[in-house]
């Protein structure tokens, strides 16, 4: 369409500009089909903002009969009510940004953040200052509501600069862009929070009803609360935080127990907002108007923020890695608890992993040795000890990368989980090339150069486990890929059991990591067995040809066969497709008498039952053990319901497939069986 435009525009003639004409409308009835008339500053995106296309965003420009506004004054005179629904309508713009939506969509709708210099109580004319409506006075504007809008940007400045380090991605996670509009960035954050005190302090003083002093401090003080919150940088002070949150709350609370009413039809304050202001400013891409979330909302949402600030406090006095990491997958796992906002998943990985800290207060060596402790139950140094380094220095240098290895990979996010996987598979690699130097010692060390590597197998074990299951939750499998999913997956905790088995075997029980490992054990046994049922009930959906499957599965697959992997040694189990078709066959014989649908969920189910009933779902699991523990409960829950299918292999032949729902289920791992 744009070509077509330019094209044309290139054969019209260019006629003279209508400033000249005595009469344009006789002129234009003179104009042929394809002739224009060209305005000095008269661009393509004015012409689209003469007509509705009848796309949100693109439509942005389009200024209709009912979203025309008169001319918006910053100092029209507000009631204590109608200032305080606007400051409280502040942190619903804020949560808006931090939901996912632009500045220009949210907290620049606020047309007060605009006018900064308009309210300013020092560039104000006298005569102002003393006139004016005693129940509307001016200083509610230029004291309290600026004093409410520089704390409203400098926390969003604060979010900026924490979400700005790359650690989430912009457009993907959070938008960031400020349109030409400042955050107070130049503005010290201390300055910011003295203005929240100089209005409090003006309410104090001033002679407004005391019910509207206290709601209007309230609301200000919470402010200056998520101010001080959003302050704090890496590393964090626990005990600090855990303060400003038990405040925040506290405020909130009174807040929500006694709440204002929206501002009657024709009140000013309904003025303040407007949702297509982004037509007024210079955006990247155009932005549809989009909706405030209700009052109620937007307090839930800044519970849940204190909320998942509180468990990054809880984390912060974990000293195990494997608390981390379960905490991470019990809030992908759990189908109640929603996402982190972008600003705090950041938050999190900069506590993680900053400035080559750990945690805020560890070297990186600390997480090479919580990686053997919490994986094999030894030290860092018993293992240099046995592996005898001596003064080779290529050895010297080969233990040097792989400790450099260990801490890039443990410090890797979530999203780069599949990519993971091939770097512990290069770290096993290596792991195998230092223990190939040691000399041969006596048995305890050997049993423990055996661990070493296996340290590094099993956690590229559980990533490839992750990522198959992730898949069956987003729902990416089509039908003839279920039973191939299910299938590898039994492999790779097949695996996965052995290597914790070893570890088992070489381990006592008074080891710390001993419980969550043993923990693993069951777990993942369970898991094996729902896994390998649910191939042998899938297996007929396997209906494409071999060519086709073949081109599918190595696709789906691609993160366990790339190029990467030739160089080094097998990383089992290893993506055959043909060993799928002999072993999946082998589910589905009717001959099969060692192989029960129905047993294998009874057994799995038997499995976390009893994990429950010993309570021993804690391991490091910390706080986090009920939930672990509503997890366990859920898919006990699944196999009682799969307990339905055919109990035998001979069964199988009049099983409908039909008969397992895929949609809404209750489980995002595992179907639903229709009665």
């Amino acid at each position: 369409m744009l070509r077509r435009y330019l094209r044309r525009q290139r054969k019209v003639n260019c006629l003279a500009p209508l400033g000249r004409l005595s009469d344009p409308q006789d002129f234009c009835e003179e104009m042929n089909s394809e002739d224009l008339i060209l305005t000095d500053g008269f661009t393509l995106l004015d012409a689209m903002s003469a007509f509705e296309i009848g796309e949100p965003r693109m439509d942005s420009g389009m200024i209709l009969q009912e979203q025309r506004r008169p001319p918006f004054n910053p100092l029209a005179p507000l009631l204590p009510q109608e200032l305080c629904w606007i400051v409280e309508r502040t942190f619903a713009c804020e949560m808006a940004w931090h939901a996912g939506n632009s500045l220009s969509q949210t907290v620049y709708t606020l047309l007060h953040v605009h006018y900064l210099r308009d309210i300013n109580p020092d560039f104000l004319p006298h005569r102002l200052r003393r006139a004016g409506d005693p129940q509307r006075p001016l200083e509610l504007i230029t004291v309290v509501l600026r004093g409410a809008l520089f704390g409203m940007l400098k926390s969003c400045d604060l979010s900026w600069r924490e979400l700005s380090k790359g650690k989430v991605h912009e457009i993907e996670d959070w938008f960031g862009e400020k349109c030409d509009v400042s955050l107070l960035e130049g503005v010290a954050v201390h300055f910011a929070l003295r203005k929240l005190d100089d209005a409090c302090e003006w309410l104090r003083h001033s002679d407004l009803p005391a019910s509207e002093i206290t709601r209007l401090c309230n609301r200000l003080l919470l402010r200056q609360t998520l101010v001080q919150l959003l302050m704090l940088t890496p590393p964090l002070d626990v005990t600090e935080m855990r303060d400003l949150i038990t405040t925040a709350r506290e405020l909130l609370q009174a807040i929500r127990v006694d709440p204002i009413s929206t501002p009657t039809k024709g009140s000013p304050a309904l003025l303040v907002f407007d949702p297509f202001i982004s037509r007024r400013l210079p955006n990247f891409m155009p932005v549809k108007a989009v909706e405030l979330p209700h009052q109620d909302e937007t307090w839930d949402m800044l519970d849940r923020f204190l909320r998942d600030y509180e468990e990054l406090s809880v984390l912060l006095d974990s000293l195990h890695v494997t608390t981390w990491e379960v905490a991470g997958s019990l809030r992908v796992y759990s189908q109640e608890q929603q996402v982190s906002v972008a600003y705090l998943r950041s938050l999190t990985q900069s506590v993680v992993f900053d400035r080559d800290i750990i945690f805020g207060q560890f070297p990186p060596m600390w997480l090479v040795n919580q990686f053997f402790v919490e994986t094999i139950g030894v030290t860092h140094d018993i293992v240099l000890q046995t592996l005898e380094l001596g003064e080779n220095a290529s050895v010297q240098s080969l233990a040097r990368d792989i400790e450099r290895r260990i801490v890039d990979v443990c410090s890797e996010p979530r999203r780069y989980l599949a990519k993971s996987i091939l770097h512990w598979h290069e770290l096993y690699d290596q792991l195998l090339q230092l223990v190939a130097h040691c000399p041969s010692t006596d048995r305890e060390d050997n049993s423990i150069l055996e661990l070493v590597p296996m340290a590094a197998s099993m956690r590229r074990l559980a990533a490839a486990r992750e990522v198959i299951l992730s898949a069956f939750e987003q729902e990416l499998y089509a039908p003839e890929e279920v039973p191939i999913a299910y299938w590898y997956l039994s492999r790779i905790l097949e695996t996965h059991l052995e290597c914790i088995d070893e570890v088992l075997a070489f381990t006592a029980e008074g080891w710390e990591g001993y419980e969550e490992i043993a923990f693993q054990a069951s777990f993942l046994t369970a898991l094996q067995l729902m896994a390998v049922a649910m191939c042998g009930l899938t297996y007929k959906q396997a209906t494409l040809p071999y060519e086709r499957t073949a081109l599918n599965f190595i696709r789906r697959y691609k993160w366990a066969s790339r190029p990467e992997y030739e160089p080094l040694v097998d990383a089992e189990p290893l993506p055959d497709l043909r060993l799928f078709f002999v072993q999946a066959s082998g589910l589905a014989q009717v001959d099969d008498e060692y192989f029960s649908a129905s047993l294998s969920f009874l057994q799995a189910g038997d499995i976390l039952r009893s994990l429950i009933d010993s309570r021993r779902t804690e391991g490091l699991a910390g706080i986090w053990a009920s939930s672990r523990r509503d997890l366990i409960t859920d898919l006990a829950d699944v196999c009682r319901r799969l307990e339905a299918v055919p109990t035998s292999t001979r069964e199988f032949a009049n099983f409908d497939n039909k008969s397992l729902r895929w949609q809404e289920r209750a489980h995002p791992w595992f179907p639903d069986i229709v009665a």
